[in-house]
């Protein structure tokens, strides 16, 4: 078989072009921007802001530095008298939205709502799932939603039996909360069984405005006896919030009352325990989330995380109260304030 020789001028043509591509890549190759993806953050009580610095750093560490390959549109609001959050119908986004990133569980609702009818996925971090209808299930959440549970029911009944172990005396335990939050019922479908078995009264006191919770204290500190015997924090906005917070550890601590705190910081200033988990540990935990969903992975199909929560006692205000913390519970803390 005998063999055509290419021409001379296609050779020439395909080096030119050859060259040229490598000199376009030369000069351009710096240039040429990734892929930036654009996330709108929802945060409906700012103290929990941690969450999106854990997100932040480890989506840095999976490869999605900010302002390079993902910036960040973010939305507060103003916790000072919590309420139901919705933002349906507002304008939320200056431009395209590749995500929504939602915390704690108001936000997150409110997230799922604005972005049902769309395709945009939601990632909800410190909510809860239960009486929320965020999730079909935590193996298989549904939808275009995914996300870190808030493991509401099972810290609560832990609050419980944390207060009950150091203070076994206490016979009334009161808890003050915001009626209408969708942490609420489960909290109290766990804690009132809870009670009965361990031979203890909950003093309820449900509300619907921080002013109402501030009459209940003002009222019983100017009773004789309070009606009860030691306090404990609802997984609720106003318990949560800087005013509601600071109602319930003032009237603990100027009655000498035993309160079973949440987060590290309600027990630095004066719960004799608490349990909760690290926000920014949990906002750690959401990134691998969104990372998957930039991969292409719907976020409907991505199992919902629960983190571990930690363990904070006070061993100094038990000891200002007359009481004493078993040593197993020591032996698990996280963090002890002596």
């Amino acid at each position: 078989m005998t063999m055509r020789a290419r021409p001379s001028w296609v050779a020439g043509d395909r080096g030119l072009v050859a060259v040229l591509t490598l000199l376009l890549l030369l000069v351009n190759g710096c240039h040429v921007r990734p892929r930036q993806y654009h996330i709108v953050v929802l945060c409906s009580i700012p103290a929990f802001e941690p969450i999106l610095d854990g997100l932040k750093t480890q989506l840095g560490q999976l490869g999605y530095e900010e302002g390079v390959q993902v910036n960040y549109q973010v939305r507060f609001r103003d916790d000072r008298e919590p309420a139901p959050w919705s933002v349906k119908g507002e304008a939320l986004f200056d431009e395209d939205i590749d995500l929504l990133f939602a915390f704690p569980t108001e936000a997150a609702m409110a997230a799922k709502e604005v972005a049902d009818g769309t395709d945009i996925p939601v990632v909800f971090a410190y909510a809860g799932i239960e009486n929320s209808d965020l999730v079909a299930s935590v193996r298989e959440p549904g939808g275009n939603t995914t996300g870190v549970r808030f493991p509401g029911p099972e810290q609560i009944g832990k609050r419980l039996e944390l207060i009950h172990s150091i203070a076994p005396h206490v016979k009334r335990i009161w808890i003050g909360y915001h009626r209408e939050y969708p942490n609420t019922a489960p909290a109290l479908a766990i804690l009132r069984p809870l009670a009965r078995a361990l031979g203890l009264e909950l003093v309820e006191v449900p509300v619907s405005t921080l002013d109402e919770l501030e009459a209940d204290l003002v009222e019983r500190g100017q009773s004789g006896d309070p009606g009860m015997d030691a306090m404990l924090i609802m997984p609720d906005g106003y318990n949560h919030s800087p005013r509601g917070w600071a109602l319930i550890r003032d009237f603990a601590n100027q009655h000498d009352l035993p309160l079973a705190g949440s987060f590290l910081y309600t027990v630095e200033e004066g719960a004799v325990v608490g349990n909760a988990n690290d926000l920014y540990d949990v906002g750690r935990d959401a990134a691998p989330l969104v990372a998957k969903i930039f991969s292409g992975i719907p976020a409907g199909t991505i199992p919902v995380v629960t983190p571990e929560q930690d363990l904070y006692i006070n061993v100094r205000r038990t000891q200002e109260l007359g009481l004493q913390v078993p040593e197993g519970l020591l032996r698990q803390a996280k963090v002890i304030i002596r």
